[in-house]
């Protein structure tokens, strides 16, 4: 069995065309993560159940860069022009990929800076409508 490098330099992302690659320190640098349930289960008290299923598949992309990188500016010059954001997320050497449809940048984190030995990383929060995974 091969190992399999799961580091930055192996996760491919683009944000609305933007190849991301100047990751920050935080660890991990990306983070993926369904908004709401996928499905609900609702029981009854005769056995029987019922399952709701989602038609969309709603993330949350969270990344972490360094400050004023290339990026991060671009990032936040298309915030300012309010379009919304597209990307695609995938691990070199492994089956993971997933496309992001119809998102907007909800929130971008603290600015830690004026430090002497430390500045935060620039973090910027997007949620999309839909997705795509395999």
């Amino acid at each position: 069995m091969a190992m399999i490098d799961y580091g930055a330099a192996g996760s491919n992302l683009s944000i609305n065309g933007i190849t991301i690659s100047s990751y920050g320190d935080v660890d991990p640098p990306i983070v993926i993560e369904d908004i709401e349930p996928r499905s609900a289960l609702k029981r009854g008290t005769g056995g029987k159940s019922i399952r709701m299923d989602n038609v969309t598949r709603a993330k949350r992309l969270t990344i972490h860069l360094l400050p004023g990188s290339d990026e991060a500016r671009q990032i936040i010059a298309l915030d300012k022009s309010r379009v919304d954001f597209f990307g695609m997320f995938n691990q070199s050497g492994t089956a993971e990929n997933v496309v992001f449809y119809a998102g907007i940048l909800v929130n971008r984190g603290q600015l830690g800076r004026g430090g002497r030995t430390n500045v935060s990383d620039e973090q910027f929060i997007f949620e999309f409508n839909d997705s795509e995974e395999t």
